[in-house]
């Protein structure tokens, strides 16, 4: 089904739009055309035909639909939806029929009732439209444009309005509509809400799916309501509106009778109508402005508004800006006859008229609700609800605005803020009086009570601080010119503060400082306003730096002389706010000052470093000092926030004099701390002290908070350390003189007593997730700043890591470093009972969660923090543990459980977070998503976890409980349907490159998949369940109804994005690329391989056609080819992201060419030759389609390509000279990976050379500048030389793997597919021609490429039909002729090259053999090749001869008999051609001297070998003795057999000594055939000698004569088993015939018997000689 109405499109437009104003797109051709296609749509926005009678009779009435140019029957269930869809949307009854057809198919995926889905698409297509054209309307009016693009986009806007030539008219009326639209909108709204309100009054329960649409509709309503205020503020904006708009809206709001999100939005419509209306600057004439000011003032009589407050504040609002047309530099004659003054009064006294009517209360308000406070922060929430105290801010589930919409507001009041303080100035001083006036008078009662003064200035310096809160660059306004009004202001302001407005001022002062420039201007400004008092004045006229300090020390001097708590307290409890901020001495000015010091602290480093290098006060003593009295609130707090804020960009000094100082404050060993320490124990003791800080402390949530905090700056490794983490942060001998040296008291302190306990007992859901975040976050810190790299480079390597390291040692470093105690607590039940809590969430809360909230952030630490956990626990439960145990004497108590032998014992505890982490996948969180998904890798990784069985009996009791786990509600599903989202294929998404967040969410998923079929290869993991199979114990199916039956399951998604992922563009391969489709081809090769799944995968990509598609994307490559923007020539292509690309191009080669191997073995199994056919013809370069029509692509041939493709060698590393790390040894980094190939760690070699880099410092060689550029330059091109070693090993692993595979195919579809005779015989030469040359070339530079191409070369020389190949004729044989002889040449070249390999030899002897063999059926006539095959023996030489007898006679097994072969096939050549060339040449060797001595040796070796070696000996003496036999049917082989001493031989070996019915004794089952076997072989080398010499070699004929007169027992009982005379026989395999007819040819050609009734007496003769 179609996208429904262009949703999908229209998604697109919209992230192509954010992606232009966010400077990251590249197709700016395509938003164009975009943009053009959906002017009408911009036009008809929220248009839509209401629900009436004739439609639905009609749709009544009819039973067939037509959608488009479809036509669909409908039946009556399907008109009932319609209808009640219809009443949802109050949509025309045919259009919501049309919209519920085209929504069937997702409503599938997304497992929805159709009506369901068709309200979520409606609502979707809407919104999507709304920001769609928002994001137009903004870059229409972005100042911080380039000018042409604000000009195309103005452009646009006036297209859509209609408004090009001047018809402002349209664009009133299209805003015009944009307001009314946002009146249907509440509307519908309150509709909504009364009908829940109505369900719950007769008390139906709401089932799930009504909960789901009306949740869906409130969300999309209110999102499109502040869509289409953004709208009307940018079209306000951009001058399409005029005065009669504004009283068009003012109008609107005068009916509004209740604050509420709805009436939020229109705020920034006002403000911008007036901005483009009332100032100076707009193009309104001052009559028009005059007017209109005039109509908005009397509003108030003529036509009262519901709320006073809203017409108050736009009325304020008015003013501020149109009394700019009143400044002295905006005068001129127009305003001449003007009463200035009078009209000046005027305006200020509707200025405190509107003040009286709250208007800046509205205005706080509305700052307070679209910025509320996510992280909790008691003392402005107290102070914004004190200012407030009569609003009630919005209910805390409302929907949080936009940050488009949240920072366009905040724009809007900055303008306005400046305006009212740049056009009315005296009204603020005024205000200033009249505050300070009445606040004279309530102290002059001599009483405390209630406060009767108004906070108006209070109030607007809040609203500049919520206003710039965020906008550092927007705040420069206030510091960049010294003498502007604003700066002005700020001076004004900090003069002469009451406790309220100092408080107000240091909130405003907060937010102007949040940049690094801003902050140092607002150190500066605090330094020049205190320049002129003295700082030990207490009370200076202005707030400034000497201010802030002589309060906090006048605080602490108080505590310092009187320890004891008073009865009035600092803050005491159950004060008012009130009855606090009357008191001048009141703490809360204290703690204003406070935290806007903590503040810039941690912002300005002028401000941060003048503090702690001032001699005149020591601030951190004072501060705890302050810490140490009693107090109440949140000072402590803030104090402890102010001493983080010091650690800011902390060096080592800092941070070891800090923690001395805290830890002797906690301890109670430090002046600072006598006073709790008095109050509570009566004395100091280190112990007592430290227990009752911590547990004052942890008693109030503001200061456990802060203290934490200020924790986590302390173990967080100084700016000034290197990455080598080889440091602790503290000194090695920190509280050693009172205690156990090191942190563990705060370890156990943030880990057991606040994260272990107190969070378990919180209910508030913001105070648990911040201190979620802060433990947790303190934990991740202790986890990580420990380098377990050198404890594994200590333990593994034998390197002497004390040596080079910063600590003082390594054991040192692993005692006192917190890892190992933090590591201890998370084996803690109550740690892992709240580490499991921070990880379960609700996950609709987790998706509409913004992404800086406390829930999110907290959640996301908790996933960390398990995440480093499961990474660490190998190393310190292996190492780390048992060295903490032997080590350290006095030990603080074991916290951890022992019977948690690991971590996964913990986690099968509580396996819910496995759903949970699946379920967070679905979220729209990228950062949660990636956390979880790494988590779920390591979990599923985990045998522990995997092979857990579940719980009971039954046929599925055996499963991995973590796939139970997803199953048990169904939750698999869901999660999978998610993950298939995440990998759809998106273009736009190529566009953005490598940190697209789609390619990041694609590497994970396809990171997390393969780490889980890798780690349990079979058996059924968490990945098959996800990709759509149903899990048995050790079995895959496929689910009924499952997303794998209707092809939407992350397998299919998988396999649409390996195919339709492109791997580069038209210039270069591109990595980042390649390794997404190599990852998704990887998977499936991972389970077509598998025999769990490769049943259903091979059939799933088979009915995708999947090898057909992918053929058709094979491309040839080259020398030339660029990957990553460089050739393999370049010389930065091996440390460069280049080489991963190579590599990865090869392994997708790779993978194809097995899965093309998969499917023709495939055929064969199945036996369907139709699919090996056209797989056949692909592989030759023709892709045929279903529909019949044929694709050329590179055949199989062409894929050998890659064989070319020469990485250049690299020099050692010794070939560097280097002044630092010339004998440095790298050895210890290397790691062995698949294939042996040699890899070195380059985060160890790096650890390696920070090492190094401590040692000189150490030792005083590295202090000058250049000594310093120096070393870092050789640990540069340390680091790149490996990592091209790396590469380039990884690189040939590829291509060695490639080679194999392409081989194999090769191999495989010639015994696989179906070819004709001559179309065999061309395939098998055409594929010699392709790999000859490489071959012959291998020989020299590669022997594991030459192995594997002669290989495939012995394999196609053994499907050649010789008999049909010499039958052709003409230029076809001389072809056939040509390759094969130099095929021949070839491989006699292989046989004796340099360093060839015995295994090499092997398979070159037998390419030898089969072709002489082959070779030898065409010995007539024109097929004649003996003579130029005897001639190419000749012209290699001898060496080519004794190689071969050497191997022959004493090489390895199988090479030895393959030797032996040759030669025998060779003896055949040069006889045929009557060539002594071999013999001679074994005579110059003393082969046949050597084959005959080892006759003698043939009993003795068989009677030791064991069952496998016998079996191999017997094959080589058959070979041998065949070999023998060859030689000795020529004449000159024959002789020199003979002469050699053959009958000594078989003499002296005893072997026809053996008794005939034993045989030899040997380690076999087979031992008398075999020796009958042997016995054979050598009688007929006899008869070879006996026949080729002739009788009248005298020599030979009395040498057989003996032998058959010593042996003649033998012979007889060969001749008797023969004919089966004297008993059982037994011998069935035995073939005595052949042997009785050689000894009968022996006996005859010698002449035997007459030779004997000649030489012996004459006898009478009864039965012969051999009776």
């Amino acid at each position: 089904m179609d996208d429904f109405d262009g949703l999908q499109a229209l998604r697109d437009l919209h992230r192509d739009l954010l992606s232009f104003a966010a400077s990251r797109i590249s197709n700016v051709t395509r938003l164009e055309k975009e943009l053009q296609e959906r002017i009408i749509d911009f036009r008809n926005i929220l248009n839509k035909s209401p629900k009436n009678d004739e439609s639905r009779k009609q749709l009544q009435s009819e039973n067939v639909l037509e959608v488009g140019e479809d036509e669909y029957g409908i039946s009556a269930e399907f008109k009932n939806e319609t209808i009640e869809l219809a009443d949802a949307l109050d949509l025309d009854e045919l259009e919501a029929a049309r919209l519920l057809v085209k929504s069937q198919e997702e409503a599938t995926l997304i497992d929805r009732r159709p009506w369901v889905c068709a309200v979520i698409n409606f609502h979707q297509r809407r919104l999507t439209l709304l920001e769609c054209l928002r994001t137009i309307l903004k870059l229409s009016v972005n100042l911080e444009a380039e000018e042409n693009v604000r000009e195309y986009f103005r452009d646009l806007v006036n297209e859509i309005l209609e408004s090009k030539n001047g018809q402002l008219d349209n664009a009133s009326r299209y805003w015009r509509r944009c307001v009314t639209g946002m009146g249907d909108i509440e509307y519908w709204l309150r509709a909504l809400a009364d009908r829940v309100q109505s369900i719950a009054i007769v008390g139906q329960s709401q089932v799930a799916e009504f909960t789901e649409v009306i949740t869906v509709q409130e969300r999309s309503l209110t999102r499109q309501h502040e869509a289409l205020s953004a709208v009307a503020a940018y079209l306000s904006r951009g001058g399409h509106t005029g005065a009669e708009d504004f009283r068009f809206v003012l109008s609107k709001l005068q009916t509004f009778d209740r604050y509420d999100a709805p009436l939020i939005h229109y705020v920034p419509i006002i403000t911008t109508c007036i901005s483009s209306l009332a100032p100076v600057e707009s193009t309104t004439s001052l009559e028009e402005a005059r007017s209109l000011h005039a109509s908005i003032v009397n509003f108030k009589d003529s036509a009262p508004w519901a709320m006073r407050s809203l017409y108050a504040a736009t009325l304020f609002w008015w003013l501020v800006a149109y009394s700019g047309r009143y400044r002295e530099d905006a005068l001129g004659p127009h305003t001449s006859e003007i009463d200035l003054s009078k009209e000046a009064q005027e305006r200020s006294s509707l200025v405190e008229e509107v003040l009286r009517d709250g208007c800046l209360h509205f205005t706080l308000s509305v700052l307070r609700d679209l910025r509320p406070i996510q992280w909790l922060d008691p003392a402005k929430q107290n102070f914004v609800s004190f200012l407030l105290h009569e609003s009630t801010p919005l209910p805390f589930d409302t929907l949080l605005a936009s940050d488009d919409f949240e920072d366009l507001v905040m724009q809007q009041f900055q303008e306005l803020s400046e305006s009212f303080v740049m056009n009315m100035p005296d009204d603020l001083r005024k205000l200033k009086d009249e505050e300070d006036d009445q606040r004279r008078q309530v102290f002059a009662r001599f009483q405390r009570g209630p406060v009767e003064y108004e906070l108006h200035l209070e109030r607007f310096l809040l609203v500049i601080a919520y206003a710039f809160t965020g906008s550092p660059e927007a705040s420069l306004s206030f510091w960049t010119d010294p003498t502007s009004h604003l700066q002005g202001f700020l001076g004004w302001a900090a003069k002469r503060q009451s406790t309220p407005r100092a408080a107000a001022f240091c909130e405003m002062l907060r937010s102007l400082s949040e940049g690094e420039e801003s902050a140092e201007a607002a150190d500066r400004f605090l330094l020049e306003e205190g320049a002129t008092a003295s700082s030990k004045i207490r009370r200076a006229s202005s707030l400034s730096w000497n201010q802030i300090f002589a309060e906090l020390h006048f605080y602490a001097s108080n505590i310092r002389e009187n320890p004891t708590p008073p009865k009035n307290a600092l803050l005491q409890t159950g004060k008012s706010m009130e009855e606090q901020i009357v008191e001048p001495e009141s703490g809360l000015m204290l703690q204003c000052y406070l935290r806007l010091a903590a503040h810039l602290f941690a912002r300005s480093y002028s401000a941060r470093n003048r503090t702690l290098q001032s001699e005149d006060t020591d601030v951190v003593d004072d501060l705890l000092v302050l810490c140490g009295g009693v107090l109440e609130g949140t000072l402590r707090a803030s104090a402890f926030a102010v001493i983080s804020s010091l650690l800011s960009d902390k060096n080592m000094q800092l941070s070891i004099g800090m923690w001395e100082k805290i830890d002797r404050w906690v301890s109670g060993v430090s002046p600072s701390s006598t006073a709790i320490v008095r109050v509570g124990t009566g004395g100091p003791n280190a112990v007592n002290s430290s227990q009752l800080i911590f547990q004052l402390i942890a008693a109030e949530f503001d200061d456990c908070l802060a203290f934490v905090e200020l924790l986590e700056n302390l173990v967080a490794l100084p700016a000034d350390t290197t990455a080598l983490n080889d440091v602790l942060p503290f000194s090695e001998g920190l509280g050693s003189t009172y205690r156990m040296a090191g942190i563990e008291p705060y370890v156990d302190f943030v880990l057991g007593q606040i994260f272990g306990t107190k969070s378990l007992e919180i209910h508030d859901p913001t105070q648990l997730r911040m201190l979620q975040w802060h433990c947790l976050h303190f934990a991740s810190l202790c986890l990580s700043s420990f380098n377990e790299d050198l404890v594994e480079l200590a333990n593994g390597s034998g390197l002497n890591v004390d040596e080079l390291m910063g600590a003082s040692s390594l054991a040192a470093y692993v005692k006192l470093h917190p890892f190992a105690r933090t590591m201890e607590w998370f084996f803690n039940d109550r740690v892992i009972a709240a580490l499991f809590m921070a990880t379960h969430h609700d996950v609709e809360e987790v998706n509409n969660a913004a992404p800086n909230s406390p829930l999110l952030m907290a959640l996301e630490q908790a996933i960390e923090v398990i995440n480093l956990i499961m990474q660490l626990q190998a190393t310190y439960l292996d190492i780390v543990r048992p060295i903490i145990k032997t080590q350290s004497k006095s030990r603080a108590p074991t916290v951890g459980n022992s019977a948690l032998a690991s971590f996964e014992d913990a986690i099968l505890n509580n396996l819910q977070i496995v759903v949970d982490l699946g379920l967070y996948c679905g979220t729209g969180h990228e950062n949660v998503t990636t956390l979880s998904l790494n988590l779920l890798q390591k979990l599923s990784s985990s045998r522990k976890l995997a092979v857990s069985s579940s719980a009971g009996f039954g046929p599925r009791s055996d499963r991995s409980r973590l796939i139970s786990v997803l199953e048990k509600d169904g939750d698999s599903e869901r999660i999978s349907r998610s993950l298939s989202t995440n990998m759809e294929y998106d273009e736009r998404e190529l566009e953005a490159g490598l940190d697209a967040p789609g390619h990041v969410l694609k590497s994970i998923i396809i990171s997390f998949l393969d780490g889980c079929l890798a780690a349990l290869p079979n058996r059924p993991t968490l990945a098959h369940l996800l990709l759509g199979f149903a899990c048995g114990s050790n079995t895959l199916d496929i689910p009924d109804n499952g997303l794998f039956m209707t092809r939407s399951s992350l397998f299919h998604a998988i396999t649409y994005l390996a195919d339709a992922y492109p791997d580069g563009n038209e210039v270069t391969y591109i990595s980042w690329r390649n390794g997404i489709r190599y990852g998704c081809l990887e998977l499936l090769r991972k389970l077509w391989t598998s025999p769990l799944s490769s049943v259903y995968t091979l059939t799933e990509l088979r009915a995708a056609d999947f090898l057909f598609l992918q053929a058709s994307k094979q491309v040839s490559i080259g020398p030339g080819t660029l990957w990553d923007g460089r050739s393999v020539t370049d010389p930065e292509f091996l440390p460069d992201s280049s080489a991963r690309a190579f590599r990865q191009f090869l392994q997708q080669r790779s993978t194809f060419m097995e899965y093309v191997a998969a499917e023709l073995r495939s055929v064969v199994r199945n036996k369907t030759p139709s699919i090996g056919t056209r797989i056949k013809s692909s592989l030759l370069g023709t892709t045929i389609t279903p529909d019949g029509q044929k694709l050329s692509n590179a055949t199989i041939f062409d894929l050998f390509d890659f064989v070319e493709m020469e990485i250049a060698d690299l020099p050692p590393l010794s070939a560097w000279t280097f002044q630092f790390l010339q004998d440095f040894d790298f050895e210890v980094c290397k790691t062995e990976r698949e294939g042996n190939s040699q890899l070195y760690n380059l985060n160890s070699i790096a650890q390696l050379c920070q090492l190094k880099h401590s040692s000189l410092q150490k030792e005083g060689k590295l202090i000058a500048s250049p000594e310093q550029e120096r070393f870092a330059q050789e640990s540069r091109t340390v680091l790149e030389y490996f990592r091209a070693f790396n590469q380039r090993s990884q690189i040939i692993a590829a291509s060695s793997e490639t080679l194999v595979a392409w081989v194999r195919l090769v191999a495989i579809t010639l015994e696989s597919c179906e070819f004709e005779a001559s179309e065999k015989i061309s395939y098998i030469l055409q594929a010699l021609q392709v790999i000859m040359p490489k071959l012959e070339r291998s020989f020299v530079e590669n022997h594991d490429i030459a192995l594997q191409l002669a290989g495939l070369a012995r394999s196609l020389l053994q499907h050649i039909d010789f008999n049909s190949l010499f039958s052709q004729k003409g230029k076809a044989l001389d072809f056939a002729k040509d390759r094969l002889s130099q095929l021949f040449r070839i491989a006699m070249t292989g046989i004796y090259a340099q360093g060839s390999t015995s295994e090499l030899r092997e398979v070159c002897y037998q390419i030898c053999y089969r072709y002489l063999v082959g070779a030898g059926k065409g010995a007539e006539g024109e097929s004649d090749l003996s003579p130029q095959n005897l001639r190419m023996v000749i012209m290699a030489g001898e060496n080519l001869v004794n190689v071969i007898c050497e191997d022959a006679y004493a090489g390895q097994s199988a090479c030895r008999i393959s030797a032996t072969m040759l030669l025998s096939a060779l003896v055949v050549l040069t006889h045929r051609q009557d060539s002594k060339y071999l013999i001679e040449s074994f005579s110059r060797f003393n082969f046949i001297g050597m084959l005959v001595d080892m006759i003698k040796h043939i009993p003795s070796d068989l009677r030791a070998g064991d069952m496998n070696r016998v079996t191999i000996l017997v094959t080589y003496y058959n070979v041998a003795l065949a070999l023998l036999l060859r030689i000795a049917q020529t004449r000159a082989g024959a002789v020199r057999v003979v002469s050699a001493g053959i009958f000594q031989a078989i003499r002296d070996s005893g072997f026809f000594d053996a008794d005939p019915d034993i045989g030899l004794e040997m380690n076999s089952p087979q031992a008398l055939k075999i020796y009958f076997d042997l016995m054979l072989a050598i009688v007929k080398i006899i008869n070879g000698l006996i026949l080729t010499n002739g009788p009248q070699h005298g020599q030979t004929m009395y040498q057989a004569r003996q032998f058959l007169k010593e042996y003649r027992t033998t012979v007889v009982a060969v001749f008797k088993k023969n004919a089966k005379i004297g008993g059982q026989f037994s011998e069935k395999e035995i073939d005595f015939d052949a042997l009785v007819d050689n000894f009968t040819v022996m006996i005859s050609a010698t002449g035997f018997l007459e030779h004997e009734e000649n030489a012996s007496p004459k006898k009478p003769r009864v039965n012969g000689y051999f009776s």
